[in-house]
């Protein structure tokens, strides 16, 4: 006859083993089980799960911000296709608005050819945390003498960039998603990196230079492909605005990424790839093809 009652589950190690549910859309979560490895909280709440599928998983203020598994594809392709957009040698100075988790300019420095990468990210335990817990994320050098992270207000300094006459030639914005609210009350420090006001500024301070946001996951978050796509066609000429996207597992379907190019960025001018486990040539003509109800529901056919 089988026992009615059972042990308690055995201490596994250091850290809470709990169930985490991601709200992504009504009656819709991302579930995940795993332990915690750090939390704390702050202006953004801060939390590192590690879950035997995904690895371990930053969290910024309850939304999944990467996987250890799967973040290669979303930086991949957010610094390679606008890179290998431009011909050999014409970028050369990058800034990073966001990006604290290293992942960005890790692609970025992979190009003999860039000079710069600054990242200018507000909150400054993010770096710490990528450090400790996402080794991988860092570039090959962690002291390579091109790359700069200043804890700052990417808003601010672009204004103060843009005062003093520099200018740059490529553009990431690399923040959360921001705010969708119906009061007055935001919660994500990135608010402002998606408004009018800023993308004015990065116009001049990238005049001939290519700017690219990350717009979030379409088919659960419309609004801010929609609402990012009207700031860009509002501010730069159509001519130059274009959309791409990338499959990224741990988001649950196609991030979308809103490009200003001044020119024709869907296919590749460079004849070479640095090291890449997602990124080809090939990839990048085909992440311009979207899906028709992207186009006809978001992009109004403009795409």
């Amino acid at each position: 006859m089988a026992a009615i009652m059972e042990n308690s589950l055995p201490t596994e190690g250091q850290g809470a083993k709990i169930i985490l549910g991601e709200p992504v859309q009504k009656g819709y979560f991302y579930g995940y089980e795993g332990i915690v490895l750090h939390e704390e909280g702050g202006e953004q709440a801060i939390l590192v799960l590690e879950n035997p599928f995904w690895g371990r998983v930053l969290f910024i203020n309850g939304t999944a911000q990467f996987t250890s598994r799967d973040e290669f594809i979303y930086h991949e392709a957010l610094i390679h296709i606008p890179i290998q957009a431009f011909p050999e040698g014409r970028v050369k100075r990058v800034l990073i608005c966001g990006g604290g988790d290293f992942g960005a300019a890790r692609e970025a420095l992979k190009y003999p050819e860039v000079e710069e990468v600054l990242i200018a990210d507000i909150d400054p335990r993010v770096p710490e945390v990528v450090k400790r817990f996402f080794p991988e994320l860092l570039p090959s050098n962690l002291e390579d003498p091109r790359l700069k992270l200043l804890t700052v207000d990417a808003f601010k300094l672009v204004r103060e960039l843009v005062d003093q006459g520099q200018k740059f030639d490529l553009v990431v914005i690399d923040s959360t998603d921001p705010d969708i609210s119906t009061s007055d009350f935001t919660l994500e420090l990135s608010h402002s990196l998606f408004s009018e006001e800023f993308h004015r500024l990065l116009k001049a301070l990238a005049p001939q230079g290519a700017i690219v946001q990350q717009a979030a996951t379409p088919f659960t978050m419309k609004n801010i492909l929609e609402g990012s796509f009207k700031i860009f066609r509002k501010v730069y000429p159509a001519e130059e605005v274009f959309c791409y996207r990338a499959s990224i597992p741990s988001f649950g379907g196609d991030n979308a990424y809103l490009l200003r190019f001044p020119g024709d960025p869907t296919c590749p001018q460079k004849s070479q790839v640095p090291e890449t486990k997602y990124y080809t040539h090939a990839v990048h003509r085909a992440s311009f093809a979207l899906p028709k109800f992207w186009l006809t529901e978001v992009l109004k056919g403009e795409g």
